[in-house]
């Protein structure tokens, strides 16, 4: 990424970057480029996809995502010329319900789902997820080997979003894998558009579980929407599939993405992986930390319905925002060293689950789910190693900065006798 004018130049010509998140330089470099950013131009003009905004700095971030009236997170998907195409760039091929939908419209849906993502919920989830997690660990342990990522990071989130749905457990792999191919390689790639059929055929798999549901319901999120109404109207099949799989989507990316970023360095940090081993309670704060440092989804986007000025620059009707949620946590005027990973940081406001109404509905369930996994790898793995040559890391970052391989060693030991939960 290049800074083609300094932020002191004419007012009425933008600060021009050349940015592009899907690329291979800013998987490698992002944290480079995003201080770049907040340094020289933190809001500022790129040209890739059609040209859009990128906004850096955690004010900027904050003043835009919580003025929905003038960002706009909704999509026309019947007029692609149509500049609102939604939270991506360039579009998701899915659409994305709630997400890309603004208030009142917006409101309806999550008082739905609300229910199903409540710190109650989360918590009425820790006993199938910490079952989960010693019944991964179990099939692995006396061998002394494990991937990460295969073995516990990808299956665990799958499972207990599978729970969730009221989709069957045994079809993680299913459900899971599409959307991490999906995840893993930019638009540009000639994998995409067979990942995204992929995922449509398994939103055919949901729709035809609906009718059962809709005779027969039962205490799952997908019986809830499969029987759900908004102002006396039915939810259509084809609304249902899509928040189901937007579901699935968040639900075994984040955690994932955040777990093998946080263990990775962990490894490299024995020090303080031992800190976190024998003192517990500093997970709660640790578990901030890591999400400022290694934010799973670095930024979303909005459109602009009318103009207006975010820090000194003029942005205008139409015009495509991107917010980096990757940049906004590093900001100096809001964290005291930014780059240091502090396991007792207090306050921490980042950003990683967005803020204002479009905050992440799933955030309560990322953070148990990180925690079990975390912990018990510590407690039951204490001296894992990771094979850095044999680890790879997403293609591109450019929605989920996450990792597709992280095999590791550790000493053999014997497993509990935990059963996979159902």
């Amino acid at each position: 990424m290049s800074v083609d004018q300094s932020i002191d130049a004419d007012p009425a010509t933008p600060p021009r970057i050349d940015f592009d998140h899907h690329s291979p330089e800013y998987r490698t470099n992002w944290r480079k480029i995003s201080d770049e950013l907040l340094t020289r131009c933190p809001v500022a003009r790129t040209d890739a996809y059609g040209g859009f905004w990128v906004v850096s700095d955690h004010a900027s971030l904050n003043q835009v995502m919580r003025d929905d009236a003038t960002f706009s997170s909704g999509r026309n998907t019947a007029d692609p010329s149509d500049p609102r195409q939604g939270i991506v760039i360039p579009p998701n091929p899915l659409p994305q319900i709630p997400l890309e939908l603004d208030p009142p419209e917006y409101n309806a849906y999550r008082r739905i789902l609300n229910p199903f993502f409540s710190p109650t919920a989360a918590r009425a989830s820790e006993p199938f997820a910490a079952q989960a997690v010693d019944a991964l660990l179990d099939r692995v342990c006396a061998g002394g080997r494990m991937d990460l990522v295969l073995d516990l990071g990808n299956p665990m989130p799958a499972l207990a979003t599978m729970k969730l749905l009221g989709l069957p457990l045994d079809d993680w792999q299913t459900y899971a894998e599409p959307m991490h191919r999906l995840a893993a390689c930019p638009p540009s790639d000639p994998d995409f558009a067979h990942n995204v059929q992929v995922v449509g055929q398994l939103g055919g798999a949901i729709a035809a579980l609906l009718p059962r549901l809709r005779e027969t319901p039962d205490e799952s999120l997908l019986s809830a929407l499969a029987n759900g109404s908004i102002d006396g109207r039915a939810l259509p099949d084809e609304e249902v599939v899509i928040i189901a799989l937007l579901v699935i989507q968040g639900g075994v990316h984040t955690t994932t993405a955040l777990f093998a970023h946080a263990m990775n360095w962990l490894a490299e940090h024995p020090e303080h992986r031992e800190r976190l081993r024998v003192d517990p309670a500093l997970w709660e704060h640790a578990t901030e930390e890591f999400l400022r440092i290694f934010p799973p989804a670095m930024g979303f986007a909005r459109t602009a319905t009318r103009n207006a000025v975010v820090n000194g620059q003029q942005i205008r009707e139409g015009d495509r925002v991107f917010m980096s949620f990757a940049a906004a946590n590093r900001d100096p005027s809001v964290f005291t060293e930014p780059d240091e990973v502090r396991l007792d940081r207090t306050p921490n406001r980042h950003t990683s689950f967005g803020v204002g109404i479009h905050r992440c509905m799933g955030l309560q369930y990322a953070r148990l789910w990180f925690r079990l996994m975390a912990q018990r790898l510590l407690e039951r793995m204490p001296d894992y190693v990771i094979d850095q040559a044999g680890t790879r890391q997403n293609e591109s970052v450019g929605i989920i900065n996450g990792y597709v391989t992280m095999p590791s060693t550790f000493t053999p030991s014997a497993p509990l006798g935990v059963a996979m939960p159902d």
